[in-house]
Order: C-alpha cells, then sequence, then structure tokens
C-alpha cells in the first residue's frame, strides 16, 4: 500500500522516515519529495509498505503524531491522481522554442516590427498595409 506522508520537518530524511516506519512493518520504497533546483525536501513523502495489515497499523498510529517542533504527521492512504484530458501530450514534438507566439520583437519572418514612431504610433504589426489605409 502507498502511504502519503506530509507535514514532515524540513530536517528530514529518508533514513528519519523509515525509522518512523519500520516500527509497523516492512517498507519497500521511500520517495522524499525535493525541490529540483535546492534539492531541499518539500515536507512530504511517499511510502510503500507491501503488507496492507501493516501499512493501515502505521497510518492509525502515525497520524496526528506530534514530532519535533510542535509539527504533527499527516498520514493517510496515497490517492492517485485523477488523470485529465486536457489536450496536452508531453511527448508532442511541437512544443519548445520553435514556434514564436506574439509580442514586440519576434516576428522576424516578414520584418514587418517597424519603429512606432516612424508611423505615428499606428503600430501594424504583420501587415505591409500603411497607417493611412482605410479599415
Amino acid at each position: 500500500m502507498k502511504i502519503f506522508v506530509a507535514k514532515l520537518p524540513p530536517e528530514y530524511d529518508e533514513t528519519d522516515i523509515a525509522t518512523l516506519f519500520v516500527t509497523y512493518g516492512e517498507i519497500s520504497t521511500i520517495n522524499l519529495v525535493t525541490d529540483r533546483e535546492t534539492g531541499r525536501s518539500k515536507g512530504y513523502a511517499f511510502v510503500e509498505m507491501p503488507n496492507d495489515e501493516e501499512a493501515l497499523n502505521a497510518i492509525s498510529h502515525l497520524d496526528q503524531k506530534q514530532i519535533t517542533n510542535n509539527k504533527q504527521l499527516s498520514v493517510s492512504q496515497a490517492q492517485e491522481r485523477p488523470r485529465t484530458n486536457n489536450n496536452f501530450n508531453r511527448n508532442s514534438s511541437k512544443g519548445g522554442g520553435g514556434y514564436q507566439r506574439g509580442g514586440f520583437g519576434n516576428n522576424n519572418r516578414n520584418n514587418n516590427n517597424k519603429d512606432r514612431s516612424s508611423q505615428g504610433g499606428n503600430f501594424n504589426k504583420g501587415s505591409n498595409r500603411s497607417p493611412s489605409t482605410d479599415y
């Protein structure tokens, strides 16, 4: 069973988490979630225990357990994140820096980014018409 552990002190590592859970049974894996840039703990982890009975026992004993600095752990059975279909494909080859989105200075193909002051404040991005052209 996969267990979600939250409200961990920032100084806790996998060994500290193992110390909490080993009393209740065998631990398969511990995944302490860390910040990619700093490597510091985000304050939560996932613990996997192969025996569901032992896992439920650990949850009941460790949930709301007070640990250092008056922190109370929050321990529960991990819930699967619901998959949403928002038409976003992480493996798509269309993503990345190849596509230029609007904004000033990004349209290099037609060289239509003219100096605003030379057109009297009328900026015709992407158009070859002069500012005096009727719309």
